[in-house]
Order: C-alpha cells, then sequence, then structure tokens
C-alpha cells in the first residue's frame, strides 16, 4: 500500500513538474474564429445604419489568466492521483487548451438601442479528469425599454420583449450637449457679475480635458472614462451619431477589475439588416416577457 502511494505522489509531482502544453482545442478555435453576426444577414431590404465594434478579450497577456490556467492544469494533476488511488475512471487531456477563457463580443448600436452578441469559452475539470470544454453563444438587446436576454444555442429568451427589437424605443435621457454647454457659458459669461468667475471654470475645464486620457483603437480615438467604480472603457463619438447607452458613445475597450476587451475591428455608420436586432423572431424560441431587471 505504501508502495502504490508511493508511486500516485511520484507520478503527481511529476505532472506538476512537467511544462504546460498549449494547443488551441477545436471550441477554442471554433470560438476564436466566430465571425460576426450581420455578415450572415446581409443587408437586407431596407438596411438600418449602425455603429459596429468587435471587441476581444486579451486573456492571453494577463497574469491572472496564467495564473488560472496553471490552476487548472494542477486540479486535473489532482483529479489524477485521487482518481487513481480510488479506482475511479482516469481520461487525463493530452494537451490543455491556450486560454481558459476567450470572449468575442459583436457590438451594434442604433441612437435608439443596441445589441451585444457575445461567443465565449470556458473550461472545466470532468469527473473523470478530463476537460470539458464549453461555447456559449448569447445576446443582450438593450433599450429604455428594458434589457432582454437572448440564449442564441439553447433558444431561449427573456426579459423586455417586443416583436420589433426595440425599433420604437424612446431615446436615451442625454445629457448637456457641449453647444448646450457652450452656449450657457458664453451668457453666463456676458454677466459682468460672472465674467471673473466664468473665466476660472473655462481655464479649469481646458486645463481637464487637455489632460484626459486618449487613444487610438481600431483605427479610432476615444477617451478614458471611468463612469462605476472598477469599469475602465474608452469611447468614441465618431459617426454622424453618439448613441446614448449609459456611456454616450462607442466602447472601443472596456475593463472590469483586471480583465480588459479591446476593439479588434470598429466601424460607424455601416448599414445592416434591422433583424440584427431580432435573432429570436427566427423560429424556434421560448421566450419569456418580463421588466428586463
Amino acid at each position: 500500500m505504501t508502495c502504490i502511494r508511493f508511486r500516485a505522489r511520484a507520478a503527481f509531482i511529476l505532472m506538476l513538474a512537467a511544462p504546460l502544453v498549449h494547443a488551441e482545442t477545436a471550441i477554442e478555435h471554433q470560438v476564436d474564429s466566430a465571425s460576426a453576426p450581420h455578415l450572415a444577414l446581409g443587408r437586407g431590404a431596407r438596411p438600418l445604419n449602425v455603429h459596429y465594434v468587435h471587441r476581444k478579450d486579451d486573456y492571453a497577456n494577463s497574469r491572472d489568466f496564467r495564473t488560472l490556467l496553471d490552476a487548472l492544469k494542477k486540479s486535473v494533476a489532482i483529479c489524477v492521483e485521487a482518481n487513481r488511488r480510488l479506482g475511479r475512471p482516469v481520461h487525463a487531456p493530452a494537451a490543455f487548451p491556450e486560454q481558459v477563457s476567450r470572449v468575442h463580443d459583436f457590438d451594434y448600436s442604433a441612437p435608439n438601442r443596441n445589441i451585444v452578441y457575445t461567443v465565449s469559452y470556458a473550461v472545466q475539470v470532468a469527473d473523470d479528469c478530463s476537460l470539458l470544454e464549453s461555447e456559449r453563444r448569447a445576446a443582450v438587446l438593450s433599450s429604455t425599454k428594458g434589457d432582454f436576454r437572448i440564449d442564441l444555442v439553447a433558444k431561449k429568451a427573456e426579459g423586455a420583449c417586443d416583436a420589433t427589437g426595440h425599433a420604437d424605443a424612446a431615446p436615451f435621457p442625454r445629457t448637456t450637449s457641449r453647444a448646450q454647454y457652450d452656449a450657457t457659458g458664453a451668457a453666463l459669461a456676458a454677466d459682468p457679475r460672472l465674467a471673473e468667475r466664468m473665466a476660472v471654470v473655462r481655464q479649469l475645464a481646458g486645463n481637464a480635458e487637455a489632460h484626459a486620457e486618449r487613444l487610438t483603437i481600431a483605427g479610432h480615438s476615444c477617451e478614458i472614462t471611468e463612469g462605476i467604480p472598477g469599469v475602465r472603457s474608452c469611447i468614441s463619438k465618431d459617426g454622424t451619431f453618439v448613441p446614448a447607452a449609459g456611456t454616450e458613445g462607442v466602447a472601443l475597450m472596456i475593463t472590469v477589475a483586471k480583465f480588459t476587451l479591446t476593439a479588434v475591428e470598429a466601424k460607424f455608420d455601416i448599414p445592416v439588416n434591422p433583424a440584427i436586432f431580432t435573432p429570436y423572431l427566427a423560429g424556434g424560441y421560448t421566450i419569456t416577457s418580463g421588466n428586463g431587471q
């Protein structure tokens, strides 16, 4: 018995010490090569102009995700040792995926609504020490009517539903436009009693704008904002309209905690089939209406 335990422990140590073998699996490749949903639809008879962004994870460059990949390997090693000791089936993987998670967002914004398609990959350890890989395809339609969550694989949808993809949704409330801000400022500055104070305000505003962090992503300029604690975005206001989906612009980069999605493609004012907002009308969906909360 002691000998058996020694051999199991030795195998466990050797497995941990062995160099990690990386190889993109078939499911990983399928997720990573996902194409934009609007390409499959074509433009349709009456195309709709939208802003389009394809954002991709940068997890391959993340120390945290490299640590998770190492943890996955250790979990398999622990499973192998335990299963062999208990006489249970062992089907350890010959290789590990390149990443434990992959995410692609395909984001479409109209002036009054937005839909984001997500294709993602995840992996975990099965009871027999093999790897359980999963691919998820989902979408979230958002407007002032609420959110409508769509599982594109299970064909289930839940939330604020209608037959038009929120086409008649009221525009999002907007903050004061730059033109309105300038006009109000000019009127206040014209008042001799406020001229000195307005000069100080303008100087402070000019300094803030000069120090705003700007990046160029996917060929477009964007400005870093931190509207929600822990969430950092780089917002572009290119194009003929500015969608007001909370950020009043198009997010070319989104960072939540330490995890970032960055645009690899961004196109403004491109014509797409309006069906991009109504994938759930393709048939076969189970729809549960709600308030979108």
